[in-house]
């Protein structure tokens, strides 16, 4: 397994999808600089992160790994007596430690630029949602790398900012919260306490209820383990083209 995974992030070297780790992030910060300023900065890049930006970043570097994969014919490695299997769990971690070096990115980028222009950082908590976010997006990992190769990267991309900019802020401030494209909206309420249409969480309000996180964390790590079996057993018996 290591040597594929070796072979994973050699085809990434010199990709876009490496400098969408870092560019993603500073747009984030930078939007809340120039829209709101050093008010609510915290609140306002974190919002800009889960709702908007986290969503298209990941499905982009999805779909540029399968395209790209797509275009050279898997190398012509479904011909030659290899594990087919190996071949698609290498991307789903790949794509899993990439999604995790984002938000890890970007909490850095927000700590350092919130330092740099005298913002009080709550860096237990940043970390904290940093890493919510990184567990509660992991299941969109093996979805969208399986509708990247049934039907195609661009639709794969749009539905992606469709389900997550829609179903996500609209299902998470309600009883139905528990979509999963709600679920990380829905937990970042009460750890960096902003509703997610990005208005300040007012005392008392029912979405600051932390008891939702472990049980949003919970079903997240479920759907990710499930997809990751189901789509590679179907990758696995694709036929040779």
């Amino acid at each position: 397994m290591a040597n594929y995974l070796k072979a994973e992030f050699l085809k990434q070297k010199h990709q876009f999808s490496l400098k969408l780790l870092w560019l993603s992030p500073l747009v984030a910060v930078a939007l809340v600089i120039i829209l709101m300023g050093g008010q609510y900065f915290v609140e306002g890049a974190f919002n800009w992160w889960y709702t908007m930006i986290l969503p298209g970043t990941l499905s982009m570097i999805i779909a540029f790994t399968v395209s790209a994969e797509k275009k050279h014919n898997h190398h012509g490695l479904f011909s030659v007596s290899i594990d087919k299997k190996l071949l698609w769990i290498s991307q789903l971690i790949m794509n899993t430690i990439l999604l995790l070096s984002a938000n890890l990115i970007f909490f850095m980028i927000l700590s350092l630029v919130g330092i740099a222009i005298g913002v009080s950082i709550p860096f237990l908590n940043c970390f904290i949602g940093s890493f919510v976010l990184f567990v509660t997006f992991a299941w969109q990992i093996p979805f969208f790398m399986f509708i990247s190769e049934k039907i195609g990267s661009f639709f794969s991309i749009m539905l992606s900012l469709l389900c997550n900019m829609g179903f996500g802020i609209f299902f998470a401030a309600t009883r139905l919260w528990y979509v999963p494209f709600a679920i990380p909206a829905r937990l970042m309420c009460p750890i960096i306490k902003v509703q997610p249409n990005g208005l300040p969480l007012g005392a008392g309000n029912h979405l600051g209820d932390s008891s939702v996180i472990f049980m949003g964390i919970m079903i997240t790590v479920a759907l990710y383990m499930l997809f990751s079996a189901i789509t590679t057993l179907w990758f696995h018996q694709r036929e040779v083209k």
